[in-house]
């Protein structure tokens, strides 16, 4: 092979080359009745484990599926549920291809599984992207199965491949009917993460692949939390604006997320799931303005709120009542320091006075006799000082007495 047939291969081989796709940009204009939005992603099922792996010494237990069907009914009766399907949702469970269709069911059996678990919340759903189980089945037997289920589901054209960039566009009377823009960027992860802070790294570097996002949510490593951070940007030629910016990781719904680590040292998975409550509010912080009109924030801001799922009673945020709340509590609290205060002074006076009767009880056990002929003057002084100050009483005769 000469140089010429090197460059021909080469350039053969990369158009070729199947791959699955880097990300996906979508955009969702939001209703202007609509105030928030309740954001679910589903992943980390690994529906083909089931009956796989009988003989072994580690944990294969299935994924918690009477869980998963919960979650589901509830986000269907969620009329502002947004859901997204996070990867790992099949099982790859290595070995040679007869040694995989011994050992777990086919690809074909856990996308009628998938399919009959979504069909529910099909029109929920607005991005799904892969995951490692689901990379690992394209490369070795060139199945995209995370498309296949989308396409199943008939929404095939919302499968982002690697990452999703997905922007809802909020236009209410929070915002003024103007649209309000809210970026959030959705990756699987790679690799392990044993602790929170080895997962937070991992969910905040998501900033450095795509920069600007609100929301980073990676969903591969089954630990829920939320953090929040802030970046600077440039609101003017003299201010620098405050952005919030969130990153979420999610929990999955199999209580190990690798068969290796069941028989090792390492807690078990987080199992559970939430929804995480998006809205944007006018930002009362906006003529905060710091540092010689330096630093500010915007006009206005993106919240979070964490919703667990079986919440009873589903509550709507009313920002008038909240406000009045909180005009009450800083009433209270300054009642609460005006009531401190004289109850403080009035224990001073009582421990002085207190003090004053024990000292006076105790010198007057200790009074010399000139001392007690001095007192008994000072008595007497003041029984005819007190005899002199008599109210003068007039009768109706006109004659005092």
């Amino acid at each position: 092979m000469n140089l010429t047939e090197l460059e021909e291969k080469i350039s053969e081989d990369s158009t070729k080359s199947l791959k699955i796709p880097r990300s996906k940009h979508i955009v969702v204009n939001l209703g202007e009745k609509t105030e928030e939005i309740d954001l679910c992603v589903l992943s980390n099922t690994q529906v083909g484990l089931t009956g796989a792996h009988f003989n072994t010494s580690k944990e294969d237990a299935p994924f918690r599926i009477n869980k998963l069907k919960a979650h589901i009914a509830e986000l269907a009766k969620n009329p502002n549920a947004k859901v997204f399907l996070g990867g790992d949702l099949f099982y790859f469970p290595g070995g040679t291809f007869d040694y995989r269709a011994i050992y777990s069911p086919s690809y074909d059996d856990q996308i009628d599984l998938l399919v009959e678990l979504l069909e529910p919340i099909k029109n929920k759903i607005i991005a799904g992207y892969s995951g490692t189980d689901e990379v690992k089945i394209f490369e070795k037997d060139g199945r995209d199965l995370t498309k296949e289920l989308m396409t199943r589901l008939g929404i095939g054209e919302r499968y982002c491949g690697q990452m999703a960039e997905v922007d809802f566009v909020f236009k209410n009377k929070l915002t003024g009917f103007k649209p309000k823009k809210v970026t959030m960027l959705f990756d699987h992860g790679f690799l392990t993460a044993n602790t929170l802070l080895t997962v937070a790294k991992k969910t905040e570097d998501l900033q450095t692949k795509i920069n600007g996002k609100d929301f980073y949510v990676t969903s591969h490593y089954n630990k829920f939390f939320i953090s929040k951070q802030a970046t600077l940007q440039s609101g003017n030629k003299t201010r620098m604006i405050k952005i919030p910016n969130y990153f979420v990781s999610v929990g999955g719904y199999r209580d190990y997320p690798n068969r290796l680590q069941s028989n090792r040292n390492v807690s078990p998975a987080y199992t559970n799931n939430g929804m995480i409550r998006v809205f944007v509010v006018p930002n009362p912080d906006r003529n905060n303005v710091r540092g010689h009109d330096y630093l500010g924030e915007p006009k206005f801001k993106v919240c979070q709120e964490l919703v667990n799922f079986g919440r009873p009673c589903p509550y709507k945020f009313d920002f008038d009542i909240i406000d009045e709340i909180a005009r009450v509590k800083e009433f209270n609290l300054l009642v609460y320091d005006g009531i401190s205060q004289k109850l403080k002074q009035k224990i001073e006076s009582l421990n002085n006075e207190n003090a004053l009767k024990v000292l006076n009880e105790y010198y007057k056990q200790e009074e010399t006799p000139d001392q007690k002929t001095l007192t008994k003057k000072v008595k007497k002084n003041i029984r005819e000082k007190k005899g002199n100050d008599k109210p003068l009483v007039i009768d109706e005769d006109g004659k005092g007495r």
